[in-house]
């Protein structure tokens, strides 16, 4: 599980009285401080260390007004002390801030959902780092069917955090069950970017390969190899409006794809010539942990191939 950089996690401020979010006065009101804008400015470029001092400076005010302000410099407190590994602390930071957003009236607001939304992948991620998985699983779970009811307000905004969250399942989630319930929530982030596809959306084609090639992550990882083949056959095929020559991502989903098809009995063959046909395009390209995996995979095949019982007659004959 990932920690997601700022610009996906954090909540965004909104200036321009003409956004959908301009109802939310109070997170806005935040725009008023000079601070915030610089605050951000420092996480973006990375000064964190910057950040968190601004941050300590507008404690005591914040404190005293509460509600959505003190709850957003709380979340963003807790993601720099995530981000230093700290997890004990940012699970405590998040305690608190999930106190202050108790305290605060419209909880139905995008801001205040994005807020809490947020906390609650933070503590997923600390737990999970920190080897509390059920823990881990419950919240994540939570902060899922936040970011999937937020995408389906604001897709462009909260889609990545979604696809994150999603993904991060993957690695979270220990049953069989819950995997596959995951799968639910990648179908709505695909529903959304077909949709923008759909209208012409350039840009969300590559974001439809992804999530796209996600599903066939998840099917090849449960052993659902003629699902997983059909994902990422479905990948390869979006893909190819973007670039139709081979690059990296193109190289990664074809190995997985091969991966697949070797797994099924009656398109071995075609999962070998797959592999074998990229492999020199996988060298040529540098590519040099997809080649030995290729090679791997390949070498494997041949060795499951080989014919033990007429092996056996011979030696024993």
């Amino acid at each position: 599980m990932k920690l997601l950089p700022p610009d996906t996690l954090l909540p965004k401020m909104y200036g321009n009285t003409g956004t959908p979010a301009a109802e939310y006065v109070e997170l806005n009101a935040l725009l008023l401080d000079a601070r915030v804008p610089q605050v951000i400015e420092m996480l973006l470029s990375g000064n964190k260390d910057e950040a968190g001092a601004q941050l300590d400076d507008m404690a005591d005010e914040l404190h005293m007004h509460g509600g959505l302000r003190l709850a957003w410099a709380q979340v963003v407190k807790m993601w720099l002390l995530a981000d230093g590994e700290n997890h004990e602390a940012a699970i405590s930071k998040g305690i608190d801030t999930l106190h202050s957003l108790m305290a605060v009236d419209n909880r139905s607001g995008v801001e205040y959902l994005s807020i809490v939304a947020a906390t609650i992948y933070l503590l997923a991620f600390a737990h999970y780092k920190s080897g509390e998985n059920k823990k881990a699983e419950k919240e994540l779970g939570k902060a899922q069917k936040l970011y999937e009811r937020l995408a389906k307000k604001d897709s462009d905004r909260f889609t990545p955090a979604l696809m994150s969250a999603v993904e991060a399942s993957t690695e979270v989630f220990k049953s069989k069950l819950k995997k596959m319930n995951v799968l639910a929530h990648y179908q709505v982030a695909t529903e959304l970017y077909l949709g923008k596809v759909s209208a012409g959306v350039t840009d969300a084609i590559n974001s439809l390969v992804d999530s796209i090639t996600a599903e066939g992550d998840i099917h090849l990882k449960m052993g659902n190899y003629r699902d997983a083949v059909k994902f990422y056959t479905k990948a390869l095929r979006y893909q190819k409006r973007i670039s139709a020559s081979m690059g990296e991502k193109e190289l990664r989903i074809s190995v997985n794809l091969g991966k697949a098809l070797l797994h099924l009995s009656n398109r071995r063959a075609a999962g070998e010539q797959l592999l074998n046909s990229i492999l020199p395009l996988a060298e040529k390209m540098g590519a040099t942990t997809e080649a030995e995996e290729i090679a791997k995979l390949l070498s494997d095949e041949n060795k499951s191939t080989f014919d033990i019982a007429a092996f056996w007659k011979k030696l024993f004959k």
